[in-house]
C-alpha cells in the first residue's frame, strides 16, 4: 500500500488552517512530518490523526 504524502500547504487548505499554524503543529511534534531538503510532507496517517484530535 503506498503512502499518500501531502505539502504544509495541501494541509492547511484540507483543514482550513493557515500554513503557519500547520508548520507550528509539525514543529510542536502534534502534526508528524518528513522532511525533505527545505520542505516538509505530512502523511496521510499523520493528518487523519490530527483530524480525529481535533
Amino acid at each position: 500500500m503506498e503512502t499518500i504524502f501531502y505539502t504544509i500547504q495541501e494541509v492547511a487548505e484540507i483543514l482550513s488552517l493557515s500554513e503557519q499554524t500547520i508548520r507550528k503543529l509539525v514543529h510542536e511534534g502534534r502534526l508528524k512530518a518528513i522532511r525533505l531538503g527545505r520542505t516538509y510532507r505530512i502523511p496521510n496517517e499523520s493528518l487523519i490523526a490530527l483530524r480525529s484530535n481535533l
